[in-house]
């Protein structure tokens, strides 16, 4: 009995701010009181409020940031919850549970629904007594965040009682700025800070109080340090985090957690990306919610990087400097060289990849538009047969067709076939307009190209002969001729195609779809690295195709 008493008169001797033996903190009730205080035998969640006393008022308000004008509040949402309006940086709060006896096996917390076990809380204190009413303690309150809702749960999951609590914090107060960091600074005395400082940036600072920080102030290429009051909360000096940005656009940063937080801004990529010259506006907060920001104007001036003679001093400078390195150190100027080299074919390469993957794709688009023309004037002339009732020779017509349909969409994918297979689609083709419009044709191979067999542009050809029957000699029947030659000419591929139709006039727009898009397609095919020309005589009645080295 004794020692109990003792240790409670210990407990109020300190004010509440030494724990016992027993892991029970003995609070004097005359600073000390619950926040809800509702009669209930259940166990429910309750905020216990330590005032300030006067000797913390007095000695610790300079010095540190701390709110005695906000008070705590609280509402009734329904039974067991409650919002409470707290200030996170005034009056001492402790999290506690009341009634504590009627407690369930397997209870639990939940902050902001992430499940807290007893094994997470502060094992420094377990329960707290005010005067004959003991309390178990709950989890410690955050600092920097601006919500919290924490629960008192069964076994089950089930909701006890529930606090929503809203905090409240003050700006937080600049006590000096610098071109270095200081950590250990005096809060009394900053007559050092302000001699020092105007030796580094433009202009001279101005001050409307004793503090170390300047009503604003105007820099150009030095970094500055921002430093801040220590703070005050759960009853004593603690670390903490201020959370910054140097421009409205930037996002938001936090400094390192310690007693003194700091803010660099230095000129560099990776910080403020090198603020323009004009007015900016630092602003300052405790939380990530920014809902009590502090600002500090300041003016950027970078005067030596907007000047002409700085900037033409350090283009000499580093040529100077360059020219030197190089005569000096022959293999630095070997590798220089070779950089050099290297960077210059890499780009010259990446522009011929991006030329050949450009004249590619025009290349499919133009064959892609050949496949669709090849196959409408087939279908025309299928349609033909039948307007004239000649159902047999269509009939043959579709089959042959269906054949070539095959063929031609098969080797469509491709940009080079087999020249035996491409002569082979040609003869399916010549067979089925023949079946029309019964010209006469003849084709006339070299013998060394049956050897050697060639690949050449698939459907190149194709246009040519189509139009040389259907503008040439589809109305002449049997009278019509048609010749087509695949010769060898030195190391060059040479295919005629000769018809005895009437012609065309060559300075005139080529007739038919087809034979532009052939000329189209030889340019593209040239841009690929090909060589090859389509010439035309003066009667119209010969096309000459020539791929140049192409044996």
């Amino acid at each position: 009995m004794k020692k109990w008493t003792l240790l409670k008169l210990f407990g109020l001797f300190l004010f509440g701010n030494t724990v016992a033996l027993a892991q029970t903190l003995v609070l004097n009730p005359q600073h000390n009181r619950f926040l809800m205080n509702e009669p209930g035998q259940k166990p429910r969640l309750d905020l216990i409020i330590r005032s300030f006393t006067d000797t913390e008022k007095r000695n610790l308000g300079p010095l540190i940031v701390m709110d005695t004008l906000n008070k705590p509040t609280v509402r009734l949402l329904r039974t067991g919850t409650h919002q409470v309006r707290l200030g996170r940086m005034a009056e001492q709060a402790f999290l506690v549970i009341r009634d504590p006896d009627e407690l369930p096996q397997g209870y639990f917390f939940k902050v902001d629904n992430q499940m807290v076990g007893a094994a997470e809380l502060s094992p420094q204190v377990v329960s707290y007594q005010v005067g004959k009413e003991l309390c178990l303690a709950g989890p410690s309150l955050p600092f920097g965040k601006a919500e919290v809702t924490i629960s008192l749960c069964e076994s089950t999951g089930k909701t006890m009682s529930e606090l929503r609590i809203t905090f409240v914090y003050p700006k937080p107060e600049l006590v000096y700025v610098s071109i270095q960091p200081e950590v250990d600074f005096r809060v009394s005395d900053t007559t050092e800070f302000r001699k020092f400082l105007p030796f580094f940036i433009r202009n001279k600072p101005t001050y409307s109080s004793g503090s170390a920080v300047p009503d604003r102030l105007c820099m150009g290429e030095q970094g500055l340090f921002f430093g801040f009051k220590k703070v005050y909360y759960d009853g004593k000096v603690q670390d903490s985090r201020v959370y910054y940005r140097a421009a409205v656009r930037d996002p938001w940063r936090g400094t390192s957690k310690e007693k003194t937080p700091f803010i660099e801004l230095a000129q560099n990529m990776e910080n403020w990306n090198w603020l323009t010259d004009g007015s900016h506006e630092l602003q300052f907060s405790y939380t990530r919610e920014h809902p009590n920001v502090g600002t500090y104007p300041f003016t950027v001036n970078h005067h030596w990087y907007s000047s002409l003679g700085y900037h033409t001093y350090l283009t000499l400078m580093t040529l100077r400097l360059v020219t030197l390195s190089l005569f000096r150190i022959p293999w630095l100027a070997a590798l220089l060289l070779c950089l050099i080299l290297y960077f210059w074919f890499k780009s010259r390469l990446r522009k011929t990849k991006d030329v050949a993957r450009k004249t590619n794709l025009e290349l499919q688009s133009i064959q892609a538009q050949l496949n669709p023309h090849f196959v409408f004037n087939a279908l025309g002339s299928l349609q033909g047969l039948i307007n004239t009732q000649d159902l047999d020779r269509a009939n043959t017509y579709l089959s042959g067709f269906s054949k070539l349909l095959r063929s031609t969409l098969y080797q469509s994918s491709k940009e080079l076939v087999p020249l035996s297979v491409e002569m082979e689609t040609i003869e399916n083709y010549l067979k089925l307009e023949q079946l029309r419009f019964g010209f006469v044709y003849e084709r006339v191979v070299d013998p060394r190209l049956q050897n050697l067999d060639p690949e050449v542009p698939t459907l190149l050809i194709q246009p040519v002969i189509e139009n040389a029957i259907k503008h040439g000699i589809s109305g002449m029947r049997n009278q019509g001729r048609l010749r087509i030659d695949f010769a060898v000419g030195g190391s060059d591929l040479v295919i005629t195609i000769q018809d005895n139709g009437k012609g065309y006039d060559t300075a005139s727009v080529a007739p038919g779809k087809g034979l532009a898009l052939t000329h189209e397609r030889i340019k593209l095919l040239n841009k690929r690295g090909y060589r090859m020309n389509m010439q035309t005589d003066s009667t119209g009645t010969r096309v000459t195709f020539t791929l140049k080295n192409w044996l």
